[in-house]
């Protein structure tokens, strides 16, 4: 072991900046996976250590019951403080515009007699009352109970047309906030949550001002949310104007209170489990601006000091179940475990796991060049050594002590250098690292994985190369033998190997988690491997075909780029490869990210226009004047009815975090002739399944519908079954069927219909479904037109068309509207809402540009970081061929033409990266696009491989400068050298 370690230093001094260079590239690799890995920690940490607590605040229990709220109740989560305070009643809602007039008291609401369904009036959409939530009787019995200090009602709701805050004082607000509704901007404004409280003390920290005080009888006092007082712009002492649909309101801002933050994956002001933000005012305000009484959504029990809130939690459960109430309980503990599900759905996990793996392919690889340049240059040096003694086993174990010696160097640089970039970052953002630059053992484990892991993979081969080095090698060099035998055998074993994900995904028959799991542990792996192996006939390939073009354009003989790549093949494979990485994931990342985006962007099956009605919808006899607003196609003008039932089961089996596969559909009510019939229809859908005119026919006969094609297959539905759907607030056994005629290719039906207010915003739905609007109307008790669908001629904008319908929803909007379970209610402001599906598109392609670029940042790092291999390959190739540049500079080639030869080799490097990574990418993300179909978030969704050219060059741009950049310094060191003294140095390394 002496004698090897006295090899291996002289080998480093040797050639101290090869060392150098590979030690860098591997503290840059692993240097990532340290900021990505703290970065996970401390999120991990202050989502689920700090926020737990913080959300769950001074209670120790809550009890939910269900959502509170019509059509768009949001998900029903406890707002709470600092332990010891009493616990208070809510009822949330949301702000919205209106006329000044006075609303109805809860008590004329809840009188009114109650009628129709889930909130509507004729047709359209009231702000929905409340669920029935829990029993009254159950918070009379917990205060009995002696184990409990405090049980408090909250009380929840949401208005349906949710609108702008507006601060009289401040008249820098956006026109957002003032409540001027941008036109075709996908939903109207949505101002903070409304939340009704009676709690004597804020549920958080204050960050100014004081908590309401209900007695007050100078002005109905309100404190705001700490994120919506930023965004909105106003402060303490301010004056508000909250309108809603039942009248305005101008309430004094007193306080503002501190709002923690919901965690991974969680939304301002509705986030996991207790997190709630918004303008709080007391109960009885709440309830005067809604326009109903509030029901009990949740119970909030503060637990005496002796008593264990988790054993507590368990015997309320059981309490609960006897009595038949439907009820969830939150303890600090589920709060913690929620938070970590929610962190975990927002990919922060997988990133780790990502880089790790990316990071640990690319000190393989980088390693691996460096070992195998070193093996092919020393082959004499291993011969004279194997001449005087050294066995094959101690010859290997040089090599595997230089692989290792290199990781230790990288892992340690990578550790001191993540850890410094930590330090500053904590010490920019300590709420973020709370506990400073801490490199836990999660961090230190992946990293050694990366660097340490990946130095004794990328060994194996280049060791028994060594030991394959014989004594009688010392007599001379070598001999360059013909890759073809072994380039075609890797050759034939990497295309056996690429057959295995396209038949697992797209061929072989089987359950869809066993498809899961043998497209993780065998189609992706034989994929990865299938394009190592087929590395070496692409570098010959490339060197063949695009060598000539290449030397073309720098001004060189064709001749002597003819082997430059494959007389040394070994040494290019590990540089190619390596780079491959980088950019075959970033390749692969936007191939499936724009394929993904294909299914749920607006198709040109959606009309121009859709304008909604609300609160109440519009009689019939406005239709015509609909029709006949400028710049609208008469022709083209198509009046809905919309409702969103539930089926009578989840005929898909949906999980909850599925996109599709729920137990409820949006229902459109439309003209089936106008929709889908004559040869320019509205709705230009494509049928596959069915004829459209056959299905027109059956639609316009009555008691048939038309479903997305994702939603008949993944329903295990056929033409001629029946879709049983159950209206809202209908009586036990009520029932209504459709016999479904045909099924049509609807892609960004789902954005289409969130962005436009054709379903609620927080509930997912499993389908768009299609009916005669004479059915819908008549089975679902909708009176009037609450949407309608239009193309315009082109002749005025969005704007103008909005402004129009607006004034028709002022003049014949109705001015009383029924809400379930409560009765009905005033409407003072009717409104039209106008989506334009560009802008929908528009939004959803931003959208989009974001998080997939996003996600392709790491496999750009990582492609910088390989690059630094090509640096090592190049300075290895000028030091074997030193004698050549010679000879070539004594026959007369200039320092000009030396340094273009030097850029050719690393400019073919880089074409074969290109091909090789294009390859890699776009089976990567056609197969992950197929894979898509079978988990659950993408419903069965059939998904088009769409190859987004602009991005995809971009990659190749920086794959070949960078290639470039690298040859460089050897180019111009090398062009400068005399030709006596590249005789020299080749012959000396000779």
């Amino acid at each position: 072991m002496k004698l090897l370690f006295k090899l291996l230093l002289a080998n480093v001094r040797l050639r101290p900046a090869r060392t150098a260079l590979t030690a860098l590239a591997v503290t840059a690799s692993s240097c990532l996976v340290v900021w990505v890995v703290s970065g996970y920690d401390a999120l991990l940490a202050q989502s689920i250590d700090d926020n737990a607590a913080k959300a769950l605040g001074r209670f120790d229990l809550v009890i939910s019951g269900g959502a509170g709220g019509g059509p768009r109740a949001a998900e029903g989560r406890p707002r709470q403080g600092s332990r010891g305070e009493a616990a208070s009643d809510r009822t949330e809602g949301r702000g919205g515009e209106s006329r000044p007039q006075p609303a109805p008291t809860a008590t004329e609401a809840k009188s009114a007699p109650s009628r129709g369904g889930r909130g509507r009036a004729g047709g359209g959409r009231g702000p929905g009352g409340p669920s029935l939530g829990l029993p009254r009787g159950l918070i009379a019995a917990l205060k009995q109970d002696e184990q409990v200090a405090e049980a408090n009602l909250t009380a929840q709701s949401r208005v349906t047309t949710a609108r702008a805050i507006q601060a009289p004082n401040a008249p820098a607000l956006s026109k957002l906030l003032r409540g001027d509704r941008p036109p075709v901007n996908g939903a109207p404004p949505l101002g903070p949550p409304l939340i009704g409280t009676n709690a004597a003390e804020p549920p958080y920290e204050l960050v100014s001002g004081r908590w309401i005080d209900p007695t007050s009888g100078d002005r109905p006092e309100a404190v705001l949310s700490a994120d919506y007082a930023k965004s909105v712009g106003v402060e303490t002492g301010e004056d508000l104007k909250v309108n809603s649909e039942v009248g305005e309101w101008l309430i004094k801002l007193v306080g503002i209170v501190e709002q923690p933050s919901s965690g991974g994956g969680g939304r301002r002001g509705g986030g996991g489990g207790g997190v709630q933000a918004g303008l709080f005012v007391s109960l009885p305000l709440a309830e005067t601006i809604n326009g109903y009484p509030a029901r009990i959504s949740q119970i909030n029990l503060v637990l005496k000091d002796s008593v264990d809130p988790a054993a507590y939690r368990e015997t309320l459960a059981k309490k609960l179940t006897a009595l038949n109430v439907p009820a969830s309980i939150t303890d600090i503990q589920a709060m913690k475990e929620r938070l970590a599900q929610g962190l975990s759905q927002s990919g922060s996990e997988a990133l780790a796991y990502s880089a790790t793996v990316i990071a640990l392919m690319a000190a393989l690889f980088i390693i691996f060049t460096t070992l195998s340049m070193g093996v092919s240059e020393r082959a004499r040096e291993l011969a004279v050594l194997r001449a005087v003694g050294l066995t094959q086993s101690q010859v290997a174990g040089l090599v595997f002590m230089e692989g290792l010696l290199l990781a230790l160097l990288g892992w340690s640089g990578g550790l001191a250098a993540g850890w410094g970039l930590l330090a500053v970052v904590a010490r920019a953002k300590p709420d973020l690292f709370t506990g400073g630059a801490i490199l836990g053992p999660w961090c230190l484990a992946l990293t050694a994985l990366a660097a340490l892991g990946g130095a004794l993979a990328a060994s194996i081969l280049p060791a028994w190369r060594a030991t394959r080095v014989t004594p009688l090698d010392a007599m001379a060099p070598p001999r360059l033998v013909s890759p073809s035998r072994w380039v075609t055998r890797a050759t034939l074993a990497g295309l056996a190997l690429l057959t295995i994900n396209p038949l697992l995904t797209y061929v072989l028959p089987m359950a869809d988690s066993t498809r899961t799991w043998a497209y993780a542990l065998a189609g992706y792996p034989g994929m990865v491997l299938g394009f190592v192996l087929l590395a070496p006939w692409v570098i010959v390939t490339v060197e063949e075909l695009a060598g000539p073009w290449v030397a073309r354009l720098l001004g060189l003989p064709p001749r002597l780029l003819a082997s430059i790549l494959s007389a040394n093949l070994w040494r290019t494979l590990g540089t190619t490869v390596a780079l491959t990485v980088g950019l075959g994931l970033y390749i692969a990342t936007q191939t499936w990210g724009y394929s993904m985006l294909a299914p749920f962007t607006p198709g040109e099956w959606v009309p121009e226009m859709l304008v909604g009605f609300e609160p109440s919808g519009l009689p019939d006899d406005q239709i015509d004047a609909v029709k006949h607003v400028r710049g609208v196609n008469s022709e083209r003008c198509m009046p809905l009815a919309v409702e969103q039932p539930r089926l009578v089961k989840d005929m898909t089996g949906g999980g909850g975090f599925a996109i599709t596969k729920q137990d409820n559909v949006v229902l459109i009510g439309l003209d089936p002739q106008l929709a889908f019939g004559g040869n320019d229809p509205m709705i230009d859908a494509s049928f596959t399944a069915g004829d459209r005119a056959t299905a027109t026919q059956k639609l316009k006969a009555g008691g048939a519908c038309l479903v997305p094609d994702h939603f008949l297959a993944s329903a295990g539905l056929k033409l001629g079954d029946s879709l049983e759907m159950i209206p809202p607030n209908a009586p036990p056994g009520k029932v209504v069927s459709y016999q479904v005629v045909g099924a049509v290719s609807l892609p960004g039906w789902h954005w289409m219909t969130k962005m436009s207010g054709l379903r609620r915003q927080t509930t997912r739905t499993g389908a768009l479904v299609f009916a005669p609007i004479a059915d819908v109307r008549r089975d679902f008790r909708i009176e009037r037109t609450n949407f309608v669908w239009l193309d315009t001629d082109g002749s005025v904008t969005p704007e103008a068309v909005e402004g129009a319908m607006q004034t028709i929803a002022e003049a014949h909007g109705e001015s009383r509207f029924r809400v379930a379970g409560v009765g009905e209610v005033t409407s003072r402001r009717p409104y039209a809402r106008l989506t334009a599906t560009e802008t929908v598109r528009t939004g959803i392609r931003a959208r989009a540009d974001g998080m997939i670029w996003g996600m392709s940042q790491i496999p750009l790092v990582t492609l910088l970081i390989t690059s630094l291999a090509v640096v090592n390959t190049v300075v290895s190739s000028v030091r074997a061929r030193r004698w050549d540049f010679g000879i070539l500079r004594a026959l007369g080639t200039t320092r000009g033409g030396l340094i273009r030869l030097i850029l050719a080799e690393s400019l073919l490097i880089g074409l074969t990266v290109c091909v090789l990574g294009l390859g890699f990418g776009l089976m990567a993300g056609w197969c992950g696009t197929g894979m898509a179909r079978y988990l659950s978030p993408f419903g069965g969704m059939s998904t088009p491989l769409v190859l987004p050219w602009p991005q995809l060059a971009l990659g190749f741009s920086i794959t070949l400068g960078l290639c470039l950049l690298a040859a460089i310094v050897p180019a111009f060191t090398t062009g400068r050298m005399e030709p006596l003294k590249l005789l020299q140095a080749g012959r000396g390394g000779a």
